[in-house]
């Protein structure tokens, strides 16, 4: 059964020093778009894991994954002998350059020295569990798309059924509106020319008849609709196939309506079909 491209998913994971909240929702795109907000600082080392992990699952789609990190009690990221190191380096330039700031002052320019020297570091523990909570919200967003998917291929389907039944309505009376058309183009001519050009008016008819003929679009349109029906059966994404196939289905119907505009109000009737399930088919992956 195809995905639907809107959803949402969520996961918490509860560990020892943290809980991690991870949300993304989705939406529909022509392509994959993936926006990732959180931590920067963590982020920073994560961001194309993340991004590999939804592509993992998902081909189509507009993503906003949203991460919280909630810390149970303080957390220090600062190496002591990192700040050691920056608070002597730190003093031995003012040294130099004969200034004499305070402790704060010394404390908050090495604090910034030290937290850079730490932006190259990221516990693997943490990475690991952040990753972990991505991808459960992962699964649930992919069983929440699955069930849209369900409801968007029940109305298409529906549909396609109406405009089956209005085709063969179309196919039921074609010949005998090309046959009254016949006689009616055989009798005219003869009414303007008389008698003897009985030939040329079966001729007329005959030409007229084969420019109303819409055998081939009839067998075209069938055929676009059993394949539409076999591509909703499948497990995979199949949502640019649908695209397509709306669009060759509508060129079908447009022409049948411009050959026998007899069928103006069955015409009619099956764009409006159509149209409701190109604008279903925008949502499926």
């Amino acid at each position: 059964m195809p995905y639907s491209m809107t959803g949402f998913g969520y996961a918490v994971k509860d560990f020892q020093e943290y809980e991690i909240t991870v949300r993304i929702k989705s939406v529909n795109n022509k392509g994959i778009d993936i926006s990732i907000k959180g931590p920067r600082d963590i982020l920073f080392f994560i961001d194309l894991d993340i991004r590999n992990l939804i592509k993992k699952y998902f081909e189509r789609g507009s993503f906003q994954v949203f991460i919280d990190i909630k810390y149970k009690k303080p957390k220090i990221f600062m190496n002591v002998e990192n700040l050691k190191t920056a608070v002597d380096s730190v003093k031995e330039i003012m040294s130099q350059i004969g200034l004499t700031p305070s402790d704060d002052k010394i404390y908050d320019i090495a604090s910034g020295l030290a937290s850079e020297l730490e932006e190259n570091v990221i516990d693997e523990e943490l990475k690991k569990n952040i990753l972990e909570t991505v991808e459960e919200a992962a699964k649930a967003l992919k069983e929440e798309r699955k069930k849209e998917g369900e409801k968007l291929i029940q109305d298409i389907s529906k549909r396609l059924s109406i405009i089956e039944e209005y085709l063969q309505k179309i196919e039921a009376q074609k010949e005998e509106i090309i046959n009254r058309a016949k006689e009616r183009i055989t009798e005219k001519v003869k009414e303007l020319l008389g008698e003897e050009f009985s030939e040329r008016a079966f001729i007329e008819a005959t030409l007229l008849a084969d420019k109303m003929d819409i055998t081939e679009e009839v067998i075209r349109l069938k055929s676009h609709i059993q394949r539409f029906k076999e591509l909703i059966k499948l497990d995979e994404p199949i949502g640019r196939k649908l695209d397509f196939l709306c669009q060759e289905m509508h060129r079908e119907i447009n022409t049948m309506g411009t050959k026998m505009p007899w069928f103006s109000e069955y015409i009619v009737e099956m764009k409006t079909q159509l149209e409701k399930i190109r604008q279903q088919v925008q949502n499926i992956e």
